[in-house]
């Protein structure tokens, strides 16, 4: 049996942008007067969020760069203090060292962060939604897999409950059952989802097809034996591409190409 694991943010859902609403919300919220505040300590909402995007376009893409460094939720705060202190950071290497210097409960702010997620969700899930933009190529690779039989579920670091909603014909335009969504209680690391994976659906290891943006993901996920597979499309860098095919790890470089490769793979 032959299964194709889907990351979710930066994979299907240019989420980058709706995860920097949150975080910076969130890092307001609760340091309060205390703490410096970048886009002029304003609050993004569904009302100014197009203005303060276009106000803030520098801020914007300081924080697209440092994006790709992020690998679990928490790590956005780490990314605020950074904008805030305007630290230059030119890898993974010197983001982890500059993460690791703080004593702070980042699951205390990985839970205020999902709390401001389904809020604002609540509010209005249709505007929630469209803040990002979809990878409409992969939705249509995913889309044609289904059609053929193939099985495919989600490995994400988000909640399930979060993006169930977004698998509907009004918004990603197919329907994923909410128990192929393996999310962030099944590990902090996508290794221990493929194992819950295989535990499921009683397959190897190896029949398992795996694709993320995100290449720390990858990496002890392929020593399973499962085939991996890095999203160019997605959040990493440049860097992180050229460290992958050193590794042999394979890079699909363009949306388009994510339904032609993983289908020859699956073959």
């Amino acid at each position: 049996m032959k299964i194709l694991a889907v990351d979710y943010d930066g994979v299907i859902s240019d989420s980058a942008l709706k995860s920097l609403f949150i975080s910076h919300n969130v890092y307001c919220k609760y340091f309060g007067s205390e703490a410096k505040r970048n886009f002029g300590g304003e609050l993004f909402t569904f009302d100014n969020w197009e203005k303060m995007k276009k106000q803030y376009k520098k801020e914007m893409n300081d924080y697209h760069h440092l994006r790709s460094y992020i690998e679990l939720s928490g790590d956005f705060f780490v990314i605020i203090k950074i904008m805030e202190e305007q630290v230059q950071i030119k890898d993974q290497q010197e983001f982890i060292a500059y993460r690791n210097q703080f004593q702070f409960d980042y699951h205390f702010f990985r839970e205020l962060f999902f709390e401001e997620k389904e809020k604002l969700q609540k509010q209005s899930f249709k505007k929630w939604f469209f803040l990002s933009p979809i990878f409409n190529e992969v939705i249509k690779g995913i889309q044609r897999f289904l059609q053929e039989g193939q099985k495919v579920v989600i490995a994400t670091s988000n909640r399930g409950e979060a993006i169930h909603h977004a698998f509907q014909p009004g918004y990603l335009g197919f329907e994923m059952d909410i128990k192929d969504i393996f999310d962030k209680n099944f590990g902090e690391h996508k290794a221990e989802h493929m194992q819950a994976i295989a535990k499921k659906y009683g397959a190897k290891l190896n029949e398992i097809y795996f694709i993320d943006d995100q290449l720390s993901y990858l990496r002890g996920t392929d020593t399973l034996g499962v085939h991996v597979f890095l999203a160019g499309w997605g959040y990493c860098t440049e860097s992180q591409k050229e460290e992958a095919k050193k590794e042999k790890i394979t890079v699909i470089e363009k949306e388009k190409d994510f339904y032609p490769v993983l289908k020859k793979a699956l073959s």
